[in-house]
């Protein structure tokens, strides 16, 4: 049989002939060979930055070294280091990211229309989520085909996480004060200036470059806003989940503190012995734990250095470097308690969270029985983004002149086989976006393929008009004011807080240094 099968294998190859190359292309640093993807052409595991390994750890990011000959472009690299995270909750397999991981991981991967016509196209740059900690670009949640065969070049890339992107300590100061804490960040600004110097050699227009990301990602977009360094490196911006994310960014100083502990920790007198350190012994030292009652501390996050990062990007009256049109919003079920399933259980959660606080938001949703209970558990978790997601754009669109379009997305994701539906939650968007839906064992119909048209639709107005408007859907309401525009199934002009009472009882509680963000 082996061999019955070996020979079939020989006359298949015979028959087909030597396998085409694929197409060609010149950068900086030497010539590549990509691979013909449905519509279009893909090029893999482009390499933007030297590998920042053994003396590189810890280091700005240097630049690639160039090569002779042709590369192949047709594999994405591996993601960088990080600890692979099961599925869990709403996410399966094809949220999260896969092995191999290396700490040789500074690639990017591009898309192209395989007709790309003679005028240059628009280029987005998509930043993936996961907290700073995991993700990759080279999940094939991002499969940039099908969204660059509607005219656009599409380009995914890895950033450092975790410690190994965003350890800060007084000896890495001292050895370059204006990385130290921020490598993630450096790695993002180096990959976004590779683009610019290469990506009219793929067919994109260098100066229409728009920058998005989810989650961790949003608030990369949201701190490259804030970066001298960043400056006219992008001319869009997307935020999705999104802009006013209330999540902690630590100063320096802190991060210097939590450096020293977690040299400490494992051991390591100086830089030479932290950087000797294998990446496996680095990763279970700096493992999140768990916070009961509340999301976790994240150590190794973006640092406020008063340089590289000057400004909090949470903090809507800081002066914005790069003030460019910004596409942010919510979905619908983000960062929803499962466990709440009572009366009692939700009014618990609702005194636990908000103190003396908590009897007005409760007299405003309604839970008197256990339908009611998990339904206002949704909507006040809800309302509270979408109120600070208010609040942040007035007052930034007010005084920093920044052009923003806000929107609340509330298709639900269809549930796993034989698992919990989950409706809208956090990054159940992308599939929609990147035009991958169908991905794990669930059932998608054509309304999910219309959504994601019109996400896309959406999407593409932004990233060549720099406004998200559609004649067919009205304007995209801009006044810094509560309506928001609706995605998903209820496309159109809406409330971004459920009613103007709530919005009101939201606008107390920040008014009293309450949180309205995300988290």
């Amino acid at each position: 049989m082996r061999t019955r099968l070996a020979m079939a294998a020989l006359g298949l190859a015979v028959l087909s002939g030597p396998l085409a190359a694929g197409p060609r292309l010149r950068t900086a640093g030497g010539e590549l060979e990509g691979v013909a993807v449905r519509g279009g052409e893909a090029f893999l595991g482009i390499p933007y930055a030297a590998p920042p390994v053994g003396a590189g750890r810890w280091r700005a990011p240097q630049p690639a070294a160039p090569w002779t000959g042709v590369r192949l472009a047709s594999q994405r690299g591996p993601a960088c280091q990080q600890a692979i995270a099961g599925a869990w909750g709403p996410y399966t397999a094809e949220f999260v990211a896969a092995p191999p991981v290396s700490e040789d991981c500074l690639t990017l991967n591009l898309w192209r229309p395989a007709k790309a016509g003679t005028s240059p196209l628009p280029v987005l740059v998509f930043i993936h989520g996961g907290a700073y900690q995991g993700g990759s670009g080279n999940m094939p949640l991002y499969d940039g085909a099908r969204l660059a065969a509607r005219g656009v070049v599409v380009i995914t890339i890895n950033y450092r996480l975790g410690v190994f992107g965003f350890l800060a300590h007084p000896a890495l100061t001292a050895e370059d004060p204006q990385a130290s804490g921020n490598y993630g960040l450096l790695d993002q600004i180096a990959a976004l200036r590779w683009i610019r110097a290469n990506v009219a050699r793929f067919g994109g227009d260098p100066a229409r470059i728009t920058v998005a990301g989810e989650s961790a990602g949003a608030a990369s977009v949201n701190n490259l806003m804030m970066m001298p360094a960043a400056r006219g490196l992008f001319q869009r911006a997307i935020s999705l989940s999104g802009a006013s994310m209330a999540i902690a960014t630590p100063t320096l100083a802190k991060g210097e503190d939590d450096g020293l502990a977690f040299a400490a920790q494992v051991g390591a007198g100086d830089l030479a012995a932290l950087r000797a350190l294998p990446p496996e012994s680095l990763l279970a030292a700096s493992a999140i734990v768990p916070v009961e009652g509340g999301p976790p501390r994240l150590v190794f996050v973006p640092h406020l250095d008063g340089t590289l990062l000057p400004y909090d990007p949470d903090q809507p009256q800081a002066p914005v470097v790069s003030p460019v049109p910004l596409l942010t919003g919510f979905n619908a079920a983000e960062m929803i308690d499962p466990t709440v399933r009572s009366p009692d259980q939700f009014a618990a959660a609702v005194r636990r969270r908000y103190g003396a606080f908590a009897d007005r938001l409760l007299a405003l949703y309604p839970h008197a029985t256990a339908a009611e209970a998990q339904a206002s558990n949704v909507l006040l978790a809800r309302d509270r983004y979408m109120a600070g997601l208010v609040r942040w754009a007035q007052t930034r669109g007010t005084m920093q002149r920044q052009r923003i379009f806000a929107y609340l997305y509330d298709h639900p994701y269809p549930p796993a086989r034989g698992g919990a539906a989950f409706g809208a939650f956090h990054s159940s968007e992308l599939p929609y976006i990147f035009g991958t839906i169908g991905l794990g064992d669930r059932t998608f119909t054509a309304r999910d393929r219309a959504v994601s048209r019109h996400w896309q639709d959406r999407l593409l107005a932004f990233v060549r008009t720099g406004n998200p408007s559609l004649p067919e859907s009205g304007w995209w309401p801009v006044g810094y004011n509560p309506v928001v525009m609706g995605l998903g199934d209820g496309i159109g002009p809406r409330l971004a807080v459920s009613t103007p009472e709530r919005l009101a009882a939201w606008e107390a509680y920040a008014e009293a240094h309450g949180s309205l963000g995300l988290m």
